[in-house]
């Protein structure tokens, strides 16, 4: 009888986790190469690894947002990114923060930047040191939404910064990259 007990109380235990939470984790993507100054478009995905939604900022004002930020290393910060026109380790690229967000259902997928799936654009701060560099997708960095795993909110996208193309008659100015058009 002790067995059978012991099995049944072990099979509902695997069979049922302990609590329904969400799992948010970002995917994204952008060039490889860049200057400091440039505009970079990227593409962003929203994963749900969980087993219920993740709630989106269109749904509940305190759903999850996504930074873009620039690093040397694939960490990033434990909360919020701070916006800086120069740089600093971390910083949140101008216009990279995703705050108009949808939310995911359990299990499921959103992209933005629909129809190409490109965002932005998102402007790198001057003063980049040339280098090897990091463009990282931070989803809820303020902990709005409880998750089942706090650990893989951040994705990276390796990127180089090359130094600034110089004019002799006007000095360093940033790569002139085509603007997205207006759909």
């Amino acid at each position: 009888m002790r067995l059978t007990v012991f099995v049944l109380f072990a099979a509902l235990s695997l069979a049922a986790p302990a609590y329904a939470a969400c799992d948010a984790t970002p995917v994204v993507g952008a060039r490889a190469e860049a200057r400091a100054g440039d505009n970079l478009m990227a593409t962003l995905a929203v994963h749900n690894n969980g087993d219920s939604v993740c709630q989106g900022t269109r749904e509940n004002p305190n759903g999850y947002m996504v930074d873009f930020f620039l690093s040397t290393d694939r960490a990033g910060p434990s909360t919020w990114t701070i916006y800086a026109p120069t740089w600093r380790e971390d910083v949140l690229l101008r216009g990279g923060r995703v705050s108009n967000t949808n939310s995911v259902p359990a299990g499921g997928n959103v992209r933005y930047g629909a129809p190409s799936y490109e965002i932005g654009p998102f402007t790198l701060p001057a003063g980049i040191p040339p280098g090897a560099y990091y463009l990282c997708a931070g989803v809820d960095m303020g902990n709005r939404i409880a998750e089942s795993n706090e650990r893989n909110n951040i994705a990276c996208n390796p990127i180089r910064i090359r130094a600034p193309r110089v004019d002799l008659r006007r000095g360093p100015q940033p790569s002139q990259q085509p603007q997205p058009q207006p759909q």
